[in-house]
């Protein structure tokens, strides 16, 4: 609660364009006083908490970042009670849990992004629509959507030697999951002989991308940044060299 107080003052403070000694002028305190407060090492008493929100036009509740602390417990707590109701499949609990939230929360996009995917998982078609919905209003333009995830993906190449294995693992799990990807997705709009040749290239460019990372050990890291830019390349088609890389996938998997 301290660390929000110290930020609060500090970032709302500068907002308005004051310095320290002018603030301290106005409340009569020293601009020290200031200082440490904002640094957290000392509180303001309730009075001097009135005086700074009404200074500032905020709520006292806004200056000592109640909202946020309230929202952080309210997240963890409700993730975790969710993430129980949906391993149950009692997809209705879930639901009337997310509604609730929107009303304590309504602009909170983590939970717009919840009810969407409790309500495709209820699997009833009345819910779809309003899944659909609220999944556009989370991801806005989808273009723009692939452009987070690339740069995503870069941020994590070029600062993973620079950041401890703990940062770079936070990173990596903020990219897609494979069975999100679009080419495992895309197979869901084909059918037939059209779907199976599809899935074929599919296997193919996973072989040869597995080969490729069994083959190099460690891809050279403008390699990588090269083939975010411009995507994975066309697998071969050839049946033979296909069946190379499966074999030497698999001596690597037996060891």
């Amino acid at each position: 609660m301290n660390n929000y107080l110290a930020k609060n003052i500090r970032n709302l403070r500068r907002q308005k364009n004051v310095t320290q000694e002018e603030l301290a002028v106005y409340l009569n305190i020293s601009f020290q006083t200031i200082s440490k407060w904002e640094r957290g090492e000392s509180l303001p008493d309730i009075n001097m908490l009135v005086s700074l929100a009404g200074y500032f036009d905020v709520s006292t509740d806004e200056l000592l970042g109640m909202d946020k602390h309230r929202s952080e417990v309210f997240s963890y707590n409700f993730s975790k009670s969710v993430y129980e109701l949906i391993k149950e499949e009692k997809y209705d609990e879930a639901v009337n849990k997310y509604r609730e939230a929107q009303k304590i929360y309504p602009n909170n996009t983590g939970i717009h992004a919840g009810l969407a995917m409790v309500l495709a998982l209820r699997n009833k078609a009345s819910d779809w629509e309003e899944a659909a919905q609220l999944c556009r209003k989370v991801l806005g333009e989808p273009q723009y959507e692939k452009i987070k995830t690339s740069l995503r993906t870069i941020l994590f190449i070029i600062t993973k030697g620079t950041i401890s294995r703990k940062e770079a693992l936070a990173q990596a799990k903020q990219l897609t999951h494979i069975w999100e990807s679009r080419e495992m997705i895309t197979a869901e709009l084909y059918e037939g002989e059209e779907r199976t040749n599809y899935l074929k290239g599919l296997i193919n460019l996973t072989i040869s991308l597995l080969y490729d990372k069994i083959d190099n050990v460690q891809m050279n890291v403008m390699d990588l940044l090269k083939m975010i830019y411009l995507g994975p390349q066309e697998a071969d088609d050839d049946k033979e060299a296909m069946l190379k890389k499966l074999e030497a996938i698999k001596s690597f998997m037996i060891g």
